[in-house]
């Protein structure tokens, strides 16, 4: 199978002004979000105490809009502490409405070397499917990747155009040109399966109707 080719998304740095939170426990914290418009948060990391914090909802919002979530964040403290570099680690969001209800920031060195799940991207459509009726079956979607943190990938896109039916492309298929990626490479990111043969499925449904028609005679003869 021919090597697919490979694209690295660079990661972009984004600004996040956060304040002190006083506010605990889950009533309090969860009125955050309603009545003043604030995600609650918490900063950790570099073996320092964790940081409870509150950001404002919309700008938020907007920052995950463009991709926020894959990019490095410049944490700026209104109470006039030092800006700090951070990841977003985990977001949860409300199961309705979907906004995000609370989220984890780490502390990083752009210097540090770390371990990261980066987004997994498929491009084009393969040729197995375009010419010869098959399937896209793609059971990976982000990949772990260990990285001086001010090189870490926001994305890494592969293209798949050239995949034809049968063809199983697995994460050992990407080392040579990213050598960085530590998920296991036995892991299987795509398959392109057969198309179902229509065929046989016509002549179980036939052979289901005989079976039917069948019946009623029977039924017919009895009476």
């Amino acid at each position: 199978m021919p090597a697919v080719p490979l694209k690295l998304h660079e990661r972009a740095q984004v600004s996040l002004k956060i304040a002190p939170r006083q506010e605990q426990g889950k009533g309090p914290v969860g009125q955050l979000r309603r009545f003043d418009g604030q995600v609650p948060g918490v900063l950790y990391g570099h073996k320092q105490e964790p940081y409870a914090f509150k950001t404002d909802a919309h700008t938020f919002e907007q920052i995950l809009s463009k991709g926020g979530q894959n990019s490095t964040i410049k944490v700026e403290h209104e109470d006039g502490k030092d800006s700090e570099g951070a990841l977003i680690r985990e977001i949860q969001y409300h199961k309705v409405r979907g906004h995000a209800m609370h989220l984890d920031l780490l502390r990083i060195d752009p210097s540090e070397t770390l371990k990261a799940e980066v987004p997994l991207v498929t491009v084009g459509v393969p040729d197995g499917v375009r010419n010869g009726g098959g399937a896209l079956q793609q059971t990976l979607t982000s990949i772990e990747v260990e990285s001086v943190v001010s090189e870490m990938p926001a994305a890494i896109e592969i293209d798949i155009s050239s995949l034809v039916i049968g063809d199983s492309l697995h994460v050992s298929d990407l080392l040579e040109q990213e050598p960085r990626i530590t998920t296991d490479s036995v892991r299987t990111i795509v398959n392109i399966l057969a198309p179902r043969l229509s065929g046989a499925s016509d002549a179980e449904e036939a052979e289901e109707g005989e079976e039917g028609e069948e019946g009623e005679e029977t039924e017919e003869s009895q009476e």
